[in-house]
């Protein structure tokens, strides 16, 4: 009986002994499966983070930042359609293979899928919310030359592609605002077929008409208006077009002189202070002198001038401002910094416009992340006394 015993122990060990090294080998063999899986995972992972990355290198490298527009409308594309389209085509393949792989290929799904609404999400933001937000910006500027306060309003790069319910919004805006002046640095049309400058003409010389300030809308000319140069003057009707000129206005709260530069003088310093500086001559001291042109590269040499108020536009706030960096593209000689907003740059105070529109070069859509379309309206008042 003993012997029985000892040889059914020995045999039931040798069984259980067995079942747990099969048991063993198949718990390794599913970590190596595991594993290796794992390994294609991240390997995806890893190419995919490194051609997106070399996409927008060679962007960077083709002159995104320069501007070329070209080559934003081409990132713009890419990072905003091409690929949430490619990360969605990998989500399906990552749910298919989670069917046969287990359950880590639908958590990679599950982020796929996650990262590709949230690109879209952005590209309807920036797109389609963003550029028609419309923020009016209000500032005050005191000064000894005036008797009483003005309302002036600075508009800047509509730059419609068609003109539709956004431009009108503008201009209703514009007439709730009531200002005495209206002054537009430029930019006003940039057609994107089939709309051409001939089909929007007439309707942005509509709008015009609907506002009745005052004294006046005066304006310049920008980057996009090579046909405007062929249109007489009467056919502008409500605008006024200032190129090298200037203008002395008679108002109940003092004496406003303006001066418009063309667009070659706002972009090159050195003349814009020459034409400034003949202005200043011309007109006395007590004038409340205001210089406006379509780039703000001009107001680099006129620190020192006796100008009151500089304003320009030009530069769309740079459209795309990331946090703690600031505008990715401002197409100007300026610092970053001057790009949009209302500062004192010396003698006189300087407004950059960030547009109530966006640039629309070659098809562009329109693009504006955490820098809105805007209007500024600029109340000027009588020096307070220090009493």
């Amino acid at each position: 009986m003993p012997i029985w015993f000892s040889s059914f122990g020995t045999e039931a060990a040798w069984i259980m002994s067995t079942h747990i090294q099969l048991g063993m080998a198949e718990y390794a063999r599913r970590r190596q499966r595991l594993g290796l899986h794992g390994k294609v995972l991240l390997a995806g992972w890893t190419v995919l983070v490194a051609y997106v990355l070399l996409r927008n290198y060679q962007y960077l490298e083709a002159g995104m930042l320069k501007p070329n527009f070209r080559v934003i409308h081409q990132a713009y594309d890419f990072n905003l359609w091409e690929l949430p389209l490619t990360l969605v085509t990998l989500a399906v393949f990552s749910l298919l293979a989670g069917k046969l792989a287990g359950r880590a290929y639908y958590w990679c799904a599950g982020i796929l899928c996650f990262l590709a609404l949230d690109l879209f999400a952005l590209r309807y933001y920036m797109t389609t919310v963003e550029p028609q937000r419309l923020v009016v910006r209000h500032v005050r500027l005191e000064s000894p030359k005036l008797s009483g306060s003005l309302r002036i309003l600075h508009l800047s790069d509509i730059q419609s592609g068609e003109i539709g319910a956004y431009e009108a919004k503008i201009f209703k805006t514009i007439n709730a605002l009531k200002p005495d002046i209206i002054l537009n640095t430029g930019d006003y049309l940039q057609a994107v077929p089939p709309a051409t400058f001939q089909s929007e003409f007439p309707k942005f010389i509509e709008l015009i008409e609907t506002t009745d300030p005052l004294y006046g809308t005066y304006g310049v000319f920008g980057d996009t208006e090579l046909e405007m140069y062929r249109v007489p003057q009467q056919e502008l009707r409500g605008l006024k077009l200032l190129s090298s000129r200037f203008e002395q206005i008679k108002t109940y709260a003092g004496e406003i002189s303006l001066l418009g530069l063309s667009l070659y003088e706002s972009k090159n310093p050195e003349w814009a202070a020459r034409t400034a500086k003949r202005w200043l001559e011309a007109t006395p001291d007590s004038d409340f002198r205001i210089l406006f042109g379509h780039s703000p590269d001009y107001a680099l040499a006129m620190g020192e001038l006796p100008i009151d108020l500089c304003l320009a536009g030009h530069t769309h706030g740079g459209q795309v401002r990331l946090p703690y960096w600031g505008a990715l593209v401002i197409d100007s000689e300026v610092p970053e910094a001057w790009s949009s907003g209302f500062r004192r740059i010396g003698i006189p105070y300087l407004n950059v416009s960030a547009g109530a529109g966006s640039n629309r070069f070659g098809g562009l859509p329109p693009m504006r992340l955490n820098c809105p379309t805007e209007m500024t309206l600029i109340e000027l008042a009588p020096m307070k006394s220090i009493r």
